[in-house]
């Protein structure tokens, strides 16, 4: 029988524990790991380890360590009696032992990627045995390690086992095993359990609801009234210079965008709601174009009616047509889509909210629709994102079951396979007109310190399985089980079951020598794992020889996960296929398929990353160097004191010039590190003035005008920062020297331009 010891809650005792009860139970479910139950009563042989016993205190069973978790002690005579249940000790370390307190930035990564996110500091290691696509999880993180773990679980739909402190993920644990599990054979107490409880088919979610309430309702509607004095009624423009001059919009909602012809030769309109409210707007610009601008968003939703009236020049910039003579701009059309304004109205319903979803269960096809109540949850912006946690929380499960007792088959004259969890097998219950050729044991109570036999539960948790029950018939049944002589008919075992089955029932060794030759290394305590030495390779089983997930054979080895305290590689070639991905004893180098001058490579010389293929991120998910490129930016000073030219010069904060021919104003000299060139400027003409600013190429590159630009905004102090940011590619960088000037000149006589520095830098 299993040792079991009791370790104090400091971890500073062991102590054996015995005479516990043979009502042990040691309980396996799939994704769930194992637990133990028993009681125990204190007496002078156990009373060390007994008296050790707490809360959270572990249980060492077995090889393996258990976390108390309900620990009931009561009187029983003159001694005391203890309820003990227990976990996995897994579930309490990687819960407590540390805390995730940031999130990733939502993108798609792989498993590997999100597990190396939760388990540092945990204690623990994991190894990915499986193949799982990449999966974009919103807001990933913030929770203690094993609630994200769970999460994680559910996600890329996987399984996991314990190996020590290592945590195997795989798509689906356990092995196919070809043993038919058969009433009246070697399973009895067959009880099938469905549940259609709160089934639901159909489910909604809501997602954050809008800060603005306000939404437009898709109606585009033309002024209705003017009064007369328009110079221009052509669609789509039409304009009035003349002062005083209006026209009138009816409308019903909480609030307008007003469209309108943005133009040099601009003037204001000013707007009146209902008599009350004013707004006004300015229709000039530097350039021509259509524009629009929301007007009264706070009125009340009810009938409205907005009276624009014509007020002549914008004070700040004069008319391109002369003073006095500007253009009151706004758009009408009888042909276009587009007219003179639109409405807004409040949100209503499914208007509310960023992001609304729904989902609909296949099941639906079966039961109709069954709808759940909708959730609503401000954390989704994203319809897919929402549409995937509906999926997952929509209730369209119907449990189903089958509990039974597993009865030993050397009863029926077969081998002796054990059950483990996750197992596919083959399952027949005659009297329930059952035949399942694929299901998985998804739970198993275990009687260790008794002879009572083990009770399993048979179920994949969702309807698909209830589907998958077929009948083929009594012809495909007697070819699994021979009714007459009360055996299986060996002629439907694996060829390597069948061969070891006489070696086995004569012997229960651990070293079997078939006829065919060879020699097969059973584990003791389960028939379907062994080892098998034949002269055409080393092979190692699970599943009773059905498949070798792990082999040495003349074709190579193949291997499921490998283990190594170190690896060789002087000899050893790792090639891929579809990347060119490739490791041998002198470097790794990974090319892509697209592109053979974009690659990575690494050996003792360094890491090479060729065509930007480098991105380098933070912890904090900020990436430094993206695709190459750095995402942060060396300062560029100016040259001082500047040499200014002739005809430049210094008033407060400003360089000015009247001059008609360039002046230089700055000079920037730097090492050619970056693509890019930003310099930001402010810079003014006089009123009434106007003038060009650029920069231009110095040295090599002199005559280039890298860029060049022409200002007619004035200013009335001396601290305004009108201007703007100026981009200027130089090309492949080279590593060497390169300079720039920037340069201004006035196109109006006795005008000046001015401009100022205020910051530069290289980036990209």
């Amino acid at each position: 029988m299993p040792d079991m010891f009791v370790w104090s809650l400091d971890k500073t005792q062991k102590e054996r524990l015995t005479n516990y009860g043979k009502d042990l139970v040691r309980k396996w479910k799939v994704n769930n790991l194992n637990s133990i139950s028993f009681s125990v009563f204190r007496n002078d042989l156990n009373k060390r380890a007994f008296d050790l016993m707490e809360e959270k205190c572990q249980i060492e069973y077995d090889g393996t360590k258990y976390t108390i978790e309900e620990l009931d002690k009561s009187p029983m005579g003159d001694t005391q009696v203890a309820d003990v249940s227990c976990e996995h000790v897994f579930f309490d370390e990687f819960m407590n032992r540390t805390y995730v307190y940031t999130a990733l930035p939502t993108q798609k990564r792989s498993l590997n990627e999100y597990m190396n996110f939760v388990i540092p500091n945990t204690g623990y290691t994991f190894s990915i045995i499986g193949s799982f696509d990449d999966k974009e999880i919103e807001n990933f993180g913030t929770g203690n390690p094993l609630e994200l773990f769970k999460s994680l679980l559910e996600k890329f739909e996987a399984e996991f086992d314990i190996i020590g402190t290592d945590i195997r993920l795989y798509n689906r644990i356990g092995s196919q095993t070809g043993y038919p599990y058969r009433s009246r054979h070697n399973i009895s107490d067959i009880t099938k359990s469905g549940s259609a409880k709160n089934l639901s088919t159909y489910i909604r979610g809501f997602g954050k609801p809008y800060e603005d309430q306000n939404v437009l309702k898709g109606e585009s509607l033309n002024f209705q009234e003017r009064s007369s004095g328009w110079a221009d009624t052509t669609d789509p423009y039409w304009y009035t210079d003349e002062v005083g001059r209006n026209f009138t919009m009816r409308w019903t909602g909480t609030g307008i965008r007003f469209w309108y012809l943005q133009d040099p030769s601009g003037g204001v309109w000013e707007f009146q709601l209902d008599g009350d409210q004013t707004a006004t707007l300015s229709t000039w610009g530097q350039t021509t174009g259509l524009k629009s601008v929301d007007l009264f968003m706070d009125a009340n939703e009810q009938d409205h009616v907005i009276i624009a009236t014509f007020k002549g020049d914008d004070e700040q910039h004069v008319p391109s047509t002369g003073v006095g003579k500007s253009r009151g701009w706004v758009r009408r059309s009888d042909t276009e889509s587009l007219k003179t304004f639109e409405v807004y109205t409040k949100r209503k319903g499914d208007e509310q909210y960023m992001a609304i979803a729904e989902y609909t269960s296949p099941l639906a096809a079966k039961y109709g629709i069954r709808v759940q109540a909708p959730i609503f949850d401000e954390r989704f912006t994203n319809v897919d994102y929402l549409t995937s946690y509906l999926r997952e929380n929509l209730n369209d499960k119907l449990e189903i079951s089958h509990e039974m007792t597993f009865v030993d088959l050397a009863k029926a004259g077969g081998p002796i396979p054990k059950p483990s969890i996750g197992d596919s097998v083959p399952y027949i219950v005659e009297e329930l007109d059952i035949m399942i050729p694929d299901v998985r044991i998804m739970e198993i109570d275990e009687y260790p310190e008794d002879f009572k036999s083990s009770t399993l539960v048979l179920g994949n948790g969702r309807d698909d399985f209830g589907e998958a029950v077929f009948n083929s018939g009594k012809q495909q049944l007697d070819e699994i089980y021979d009714s007459r002589k009360g055996r299986m008919n060996p002629d439907v075992l694996p060829e390597a079951v069948k061969l070891a089955s006489d070696a086995l029932n004569n012997s229960l060794t651990q070293l079997e020598y078939p006829t065919n030759g060879g020699i097969i290394a059973r584990d003791p305590s389960d028939y379907n794992k062994f080892v098998v030495l034949r002269s055409t390779g080393l092979g190692i089983t699970r599943n009773g020889g059905l498949t070798y997930d792990e082999a040495i054979t003349a074709l190579g080895i193949n291997t499921s996960l490998l283990t190594a305290g170190q690896i060789k590689t002087n000899n050893i070639q790792i090639i891929g296929q579809d990347n060119y991905f490739y490791w041998d004893g002198t470097e790794l180098i990974a090319i892509s398929p697209d592109d053979a001058r974009k690659f990575v490579r690494l050996n003792s010389a360094g890491l090479y990353a060729a065509r930007g293929s480098v991105t380098i991120e933070r912890e904090d998910g900020f990436k430094l160097v993206e695709n190459g490129y750095a995402n942060f930016n060396y300062a560029v000073d100016n040259a001082a004191p500047p040499p200014i030219s002739n005809g430049v010069y210094l008033e407060g904060r400003w360089y000015r010039t009247i001059n008609s021919d360039k002046g230089d104003v700055f000079y920037y000299s730097f090492e050619h590190t970056s693509r890019y060139l930003y310099l930001q400027l402010a810079f003014h003409a006089e009123d009434g003035g106007g003038g060009y600013v650029s920069v231009e190429g110095s040295g090599v590159d002199s005559g280039t005008v890298y860029q060049n630009f022409y200002t007619t905004h004035s200013v009335t102090n001396d601290y305004a920062t009108f201007g703007r940011i100026f981009v200027v590619d130089l090309g492949t960088p080279t590593g060497g020297t390169k300079s720039c000037y920037v340069r201004i000149r006035s196109t109006v006589t006795d005008k000046y331009v001015a401009v100022r520095h205020i910051r530069g830098y290289l980036r990209g």
